[in-house]
């Protein structure tokens, strides 16, 4: 170490500190005042001039007289009659004003304790009565309050108080503190005499005046007041500002604690220089002793907390471990010395001395932090050491000051500006140097940024194109699949109705069994479907009233059969009529969903209930089983897709894991709610609740959509069918949805033995349908369901049905939406086109209809989902002819 250079650094940095605080105190102080020597009591005033000298402090020694209150009346005799040496026996006792009064030798040998009251006497001589008309008397206060009178050789005694803070007795009852800096002019053509100054204590522990009395010019001391109020209000408002700068910075940034400290130190600070000052005292008025106490306190409070709030602050500007240390400590202390603030201020003020060398301790503390961070080479710690220093030498005299050990004025305030103004340029040069790392870091980053960027852009059109191409295969997928799903279906359906000859019981039994299968296919598909929409956001809700009682006792009932072969109960309570607004066709699936899943995990002879009831708002819809439950941590992932409570290879029901998915995803498109209450071993609850409605008056409740078939003109009505007895609109649905559980009984025809059947002569008699199916089979099977009552015309693809349209004009096209060479939606829009035909009823038969919303839905008359059983075409077809274009 280079100890000449490091000495060097050390004095000139020392005598920066001194030159600071010679600025602080003369800035702080008022206007250096002249002094004249007081002793023994007298000051002679002679050849002084207060206009081109000043103003005077009366410092010296006055005459003291203990636990007496002197009137101006009787002073002339009393005082005239002291020994005027020192050594008499009887002479008069002196005391250095200004001071404090405790321990000061008193009579008998005794010391004045800090209670009482005394009169301080000082002889005056030689004031000219040139500046009579302009002196005046300046003084802060004293402990705890004080008047003053004159007795002028030549005017005589003055009865009424010169000056006065506060009421001054002998006794606490009577006595009413008060703090106030005043200045009152004084009478003229005063010479010489005695100046009588009475002070009372009962309320601190600390008694006298501890501040000087001036006297000068009425305009000189007025003019000293208001530079120390315009002083003191700057000081004021650069805290404030600080404080509210430093508060929005915590308010924006609410991990950055340092801010938040800071400003509450800043509005502790500004708070007690507006206290110690005695600006709060000038606003309220007359002297009031309640008052007067609770300001002592609140003064004491700000002085207490301060130094917590101060270290706090430091912590978090200099992380190092010996200011972290004494954190704790500092804000437990604080509150015991807060704690005392309920005592009396003659208690807690005398105990405040022992706070103050407390306070003494932590700021040494705190300067050997602020020397270890600085050899950390900590930004900002040496400015921080300078600051924090003067702060400290500033503390110690406001600590001697308010104790009465000196004289002075509080010079803190302004040493904290001085600290504030340190802790900005901190803080500049931290910003600068983190806006300057940003800028690099910015600069680097940047590319990076953008490359990231230009990669989530790639990988997400990537992942929308295999979305597309999902949905794409989706909906491909469906429609080759519900093709050859209607030509094993309604065959199947044919042969087990009779159509070809008896059935026997073995025979009976087996094809029971492919159809069961063939449904159990169809549901996974229109589950598949249904989700593939809800990911793809293709699925809308057409809210309608639905009469949600009928909808659940149909959808119930379908599950009798079922529950008999399993030897389950069926339970069904429905508590009234009720209706809903909803989607009649996804409320039926998310109750199918519900009943069959509790059905599965049903053992033979449990039961399964469901109950209907309903409230102001709601209808409450509930399925309960007694199967074996749902444990709890698997009661949230049931309704996640493919999740399985049980997904081995050996579990016992078989199942996808997506008939609950999919009814949460209906339940909360309807802006239900969906609840499970279950319990292990005992069963479960599932709960639906929808928003109730009632019907209206002229329009009559849905009914649930029979097996996806719809009116065109985007309104996708369904469309009312001819019932027959054995097929209402419910079995027809449930035909698509029942898989393995419900059966579904009709009646068709099997496949045509002669393919060219629908080729043959037409009869005028009966109405020509057009079938435009690039399927043989299917257009064969159409044509052998239709055949008897219809003329049937067969064409390959769009084309060939565009050609032999407007050949024949007939009088319903049934048209498949996927052909070769030309698709449906495009011959429909060129019928549409033509003059002759545009009138004719056309009817779409495709999966994609619920997958993807087509441009020919808004040129096809009515649509017509696969598979479809051979009465449901036969009805439909009777409904399109029938119905027409109306409705």
């Amino acid at each position: 170490m280079n100890w000449p250079a490091t000495a060097s650094r050390v004095k000139k940095r020392g005598i920066l500190i001194l030159l600071t605080l010679s600025i602080l105190t003369r800035f702080s102080c008022d206007a250096p005042d002249r002094q004249r020597s007081i002793e023994a009591g007298y000051i002679d005033l002679a050849n002084y001039s207060f206009q081109e000298d000043g103003p005077l402090e009366l410092r010296g020694e006055w005459i003291i007289l203990w636990n007496r209150l002197l009137m101006p009346a009787e002073a002339q005799n009393v005082l005239s009659r002291l020994p005027v040496e020192r050594t008499a026996e009887n002479g008069p006792r002196f005391m250095k004003l200004p001071g404090r009064w405790n321990g000061h030798p008193i009579d008998g040998g005794r010391t004045a304790p800090g209670i009482g009251h005394a009169t301080f006497a000082l002889r005056y001589s030689g004031l000219s009565g040139d500046d009579m008309h302009r002196l005046a008397f300046r003084m802060k206060d004293a402990l705890s309050s004080y008047r003053i009178y004159i007795v002028d050789d030549k005017l005589g005694p003055f009865p009424e108080p010169i000056m006065s803070n506060g009421i001054v007795a002998q006794s606490e009852e009577k006595a009413v503190p008060q703090h106030l800096p005043l200045v009152r002019p004084l009478p003229s053509g005063l010479t010489d005499g005695w100046i009588l100054l009475q002070v009372a204590n009962f309320h601190d522990s600390v008694g006298g005046p501890i501040y000087p009395l001036r006297l000068g010019t009425e305009e000189q001391l007025l003019g000293q007041r208001e530079q120390k109020r315009a002083q003191d209000f700057l000081v004021l408002g650069v805290l404030l500002v600080m404080g509210l700068y430093h508060l929005g910075l915590a308010t924006q940034r609410s991990r950055d604690r340092a801010s938040l400290w800071f400003a509450l130190f800043n509005g502790v600070l500004a708070a007690r220089l507006l206290l110690t000052e005695k600006y709060v005292q000038e606003w309220l008025g007359p002297p009031n002793e309640l008052f007067f106490e609770l300001l002592q306190k609140a003064d004491y409070a700000t002085a207490f907390i301060l130094v917590p709030l101060f270290f706090s602050f430091l912590r978090r500007v200099f992380l190092g471990p010996i200011i972290g240390k004494l954190e704790k400590p500092a804000w437990i202390l604080t509150l015991l010395f807060l704690c005392t603030l309920f005592w009396p201020q003659r208690s807690y003020s005398s105990v405040a001395t022992y706070y103050y060398i407390w306070a003494l301790l932590l700021s040494i503390w705190v300067l050997a932090g602020m020397v270890a961070a600085i050899r950390r080479k900590e930004l900002g710690a040496r400015i921080s050491f300078a600051g924090l220093l003067i702060v400290f030498l500033a503390g110690i005299n406001d600590a001697l000051l308010a104790d009465g050990q000196i004289s002075g004025a509080y010079i803190l305030p302004y040493g904290f500006i001085l600290f504030v103004v340190a802790q900005s340029y901190i803080l500049i040069r931290r910003f600068s140097h983190a806006f300057n790392t940003a800028e690099h870091l910015s600069q680097y980053l940047q590319k990076e940024v953008q490359n990231q960027t230009r990669e989530l852009e790639e990988k997400n059109r990537a992942l929308q194109d295999v979305t597309h191409q999902r949905t794409i295969f989706f909906q491909n997928i469906s429609h080759e699949l519900r093709t050859p799903l209607t030509l094993i279906y309604g065959p199947l359906e044919s042969m087990r109705s009779g159509e070809y000859g008896p059935v026997g019981p073995s025979m009976s039994g087996a094809l029971g069994s492919m159809m069961r299968n063939a449904r159990q296919l169809l549901r996974l598909i229109n589950q598949l479907l249904d989700l593939s929409r809800i990911e793809a956001g293709h699925v809308q809700i057409r809210k309608e009233t639905v009469p949600i009682s009928s909808l659940l006792e149909d959808v119930a009932r379908s599950f009798q059969e079922f529950g008999e072969r399993k030897e389950i109960r069926l339970e069904l309570n429905i508590a009234g009529s009720f209706y809903c607004s909803g989607d009649a066709e996804k409320l039926e699936k998310v109750f199918y969903n519900l009943i069959s899943n509790a059905f599965k995990y049903t053992p033979r002879g449990g039961s399964v209930t469901i109950t209907l009831d309903a409230s102001e708002t709601e209808v409450i819809i509930r399925v309960a089983d007694t199967g074996p439950g749902i444990p709890r941590e698997d009661r949230e992932k049931i309704f996640h897709r493919f999740y399985q409570v049980d997904g081995s290879r050996t579990r016992q029901q078989e199942g996808s894991g997506i008939g609950l998915s999919i009814v949460k995803e209906f339940v909360d498109l309807h802006g239900g709610r969906l609840e499970l209450e279950s319990e292990v071993g005992r069963g479960s609850r599932f709960t639906v609740a929808l928003d109730r409605k009632s019907p209206e008056g002229n329009e009559p409740p849905s009914e649930p959509e029979p097996h996806g078939l719809y009116r065109g003109d985007g309104g996708r009505s369904p469309i009312p069918l001819v019932e027959s007895q054995e097929s209402s609109p419910f079995r027809s649905a449930q035909t698509e949805e029942s898989g393995d559980i419900s059966s579904a009984e009709g009646q068709g025809s099997g496949l045509p033995a002669n393919p060219s059947a629908s080729n043959q002569e037409q009869s005028a008699n009966m109405p020509t349908i057009l079938v435009v199916e690039d399927s043989e089979d299917m257009r064969n099977f159409i044509s052998h369901v239709l055949q008897g009552k219809y003329n049937i015309a067969l064409a390959e693809n769009g084309r060939e049905g565009l050609e032999i349209a407007a050949r024949i004009r007939p009088d319903l096209i049934l048209s498949d939406v996927m052909m070769p060479e030309m698709d449906g939606p495009e011959m429909l829009r060129r019928i549409r086109e033509s003059e002759t035909l545009r009138e004719t009823p056309s009817v779409l038969l495709s999966a994609r209809l619920d997958t993807e919303p087509e441009q020919g839905e808004q040129l096809a008359d009515f649509y017509l989902a696969k598979p479809f059983r051979p009465e449901e075409l036969r009805e439909a077809v009777m409904g399109f002819l029938s119905g027409g274009k109306q409705g």
